[in-house]
């Protein structure tokens, strides 16, 4: 996993977790299809100040995609093979708003950054460490993921066929998810995750103008967008 250098323009994590969960509420209370794209440009803007510039432009270009997706009563009126295909792709199109921010989240925060986010909000270890783990865990199983098939492309073997692909990928993830999860509890034990004294931490954290302005920006949007429904 790979963190913005530029900290300042970088909000908060637990910004970017609030951000999250707010957009979380927009699957159940769908907003104006211009403030959708008011939320999706200003997180690609967020990408873009912090470095991440094809990741903005993907961001914009996805959406731009399924936008053009005709929503479920538009859908009534074609063959029963299309709505299907088109209304799971409408289903993705409904939570790719909060998918959005949520990767904005990963790829722009470290275990260190978010750790320490949540030791200056004084949340409990049962909450942190488990957080702290997961954003460990999965950036390894994608790394070792894109070794496994980079390792099959060089020896020739194709994965079309399921069961291949069972055989050369999922068993070989699923042994490497075991070592992994062994390698982060052996590394956590070593830092003494364990004890109850309050730690020192390398990264520091703070707020910053950048948080405000990503987090207001958005509750504005999300709730003027609500409120403009009833």
């Amino acid at each position: 996993m790979y963190c913005a250098q530029t900290y300042r323009l970088n909000p908060n994590p637990i910004t970017k977790f609030f951000v999250v969960g707010l957009l979380g509420f927009t699957v159940l209370h769908s907003l104006n299809n211009y403030l959708e794209w008011c939320i999706i440009l200003i997180i690609s803007i967020m990408y873009f100040i912090n470095g991440f510039k094809k990741e903005g432009i993907m961001n914009t270009v996805v959406f731009g995609i399924l936008f053009l997706i005709p929503n479920f009563k538009e859908l009534a009126n074609f063959p029963i093979i299309i709505k299907m295909i088109f209304s799971l792709l409408f289903v993705f199109r409904m939570f790719y708003i909060p998918y959005s921010a949520g990767k904005f989240l990963i790829v722009t925060s470290d275990v260190g950054s978010i750790v320490s986010s949540m030791d200056f909000l004084k949340i409990p270890n049962t909450i942190s460490i488990p957080i702290a783990v997961m954003f460990r865990f999965f950036p390894s199983f994608m790394e070792e993921r894109n070794n496994i098939r980079m390792a099959m492309k060089i020896r020739g073997i194709e994965t079309k066929n399921p069961i291949k692909y069972l055989e050369y990928v999922a068993v070989p993830l699923l042994i490497i998810s075991s070592n992994i999860a062994d390698d982060i509890s052996k590394a956590a034990e070593t830092k003494c995750i364990a004890n109850p004294i309050k730690k020192t931490r390398y990264i520091t954290v703070g707020i910053h103008m950048i948080d405000f302005i990503y987090a207001i920006s958005i509750t504005i949007i999300v709730i003027g967008g609500w409120i403009c429904l009833y």
